[in-house]
This record gives C-alpha cells, structure tokens and sequence, in this order.
C-alpha cells in the first residue's frame, strides 16, 4: 500500500520537463529537539538536542521535484548523565517527499527556498539496563518542513533544512514491552546543515 501512494505521488507531482530537472544529493548533519513520546522514557531524554546525521537524493525541475531522505539519530532515548539507564537507543527514518521549490529562473544567483512533505517508515530501538523496557518498534511517519539551497559553484553547494517528523501509525504489542499503554507516538524537530551535489 506505501509503495503505491509513493509511486502515484511521484506520477502526479513529477516535472514534465525532463530537461529541466537535475539531481542532488545532500549528505547533512544536524540536530533534533523537541521531541515528544509516549514510549516509557527511563532517562527523560526524548526532549533532549541530540545529534543526527543522514542524507537525501533528489530530482527537482523548475518548481517540483521528488526527494528521498534518510535521517539517523543516535541516543534519542538515552540520557547524558551519570547512572543513565538506557546505555543505546536509535531512531531511524526514511521518508519520499514532493518538494516545491521556488522557480529555478528567480534564483539562479541567490538562496532557492524549497518546502517538503511525505510519507515513511520509522524505526525506533532501545535497551535498558534492567532487560525490562526493551523496544523495537517500526510505525509509518509523516514529516514535513522547508529549507534553502545555495550553490557556490556549478556543482557544489550548501543546504538548510528543517523537519517536522511523527508517526502516524502503531498499537500496542505484548512483544515491545518499553511501550506504554495504547497507541506509541513519537515526534520531533530535526535541523540540518549539508552539502549539496549536483
């Protein structure tokens, strides 16, 4: 079923100029905040910045394109002090996204702002050091947000991106103990900077 939104996002909002479109590719760094989740959360780190890294391939003509983005952020659900109780934690996410960009003609020679939505797969892994609140857990996200790109030269640029992600599916599962009770949710904010390679 994910296949088929994906490939019928891609028909409908895919240039129909194939001359004008080009690919980039967006290896980045960044951090997330704001995060939010029912999961039980022993080291009351979901709220936390923590680092995170990743990239993303995509192919965008004068005003639309199609992006797939992969974000990676390790220990979002493990504390930075002493004691902590959840020694590794991880969450993953892959996401296809239309973007918008604005027309490439506007700005040739200037910042190109561009925003973006769609739809993936997260996943979300955790251990604790009692064995008790183990997690493994893979739900479909949304996320979208918005950036700019720059270039310094024909080939080689620089790229600002914000993201808003949250799963909008799971339930709850007798096997990922760590779940509380009902439906896990989990969100956050993700800010990046990378290069971009075109």
């Amino acid at each position: 079923m994910m296949r088929r939104v994906l490939a019928l996002a891609l028909l409908m909002f895919w240039p129909a100029s194939a001359s004008a479109q080009e690919w980039q590719l967006k290896p980045f760094l960044g951090l997330t905040f704001a995060g939010e989740t029912t999961i039980i959360d022993l080291d009351e780190a979901a709220g936390d910045v923590h680092s995170a890294l990743g990239g993303s391939v995509s192919r965008i003509g004068e005003m639309l394109g199609f992006e797939a983005d992969f974000g990676y952020v390790p220990g979002f659900l493990t504390g930075d002090r002493e004691g902590r109780a959840v020694p590794s934690s991880s969450v993953l996410t892959l996401t296809g996204n239309v973007v918008i960009a604005l027309p490439r003609r506007m700005t040739q020679y200037t910042l190109r702002p561009y925003v973006a939505g769609g739809v993936g797969l997260m996943r979300v892994s955790k251990d604790d050091v009692f064995a008790v609140f183990p997690v493994t857990l893979n739900v479909v996200t949304i996320d979208v947000g918005g950036g700019a790109t720059g270039f310094l030269s024909e080939t080689v640029g620089l790229n600002w991106d914000i993201r808003y992600f949250r799963n909008i599916t799971g339930s709850p599962d007798p096997a990922n103990p760590g779940l509380s009770f009902g439906a896990p949710r989990l969100s956050f904010w993700r800010i990046t900077m990378g290069l971009v390679l075109r």
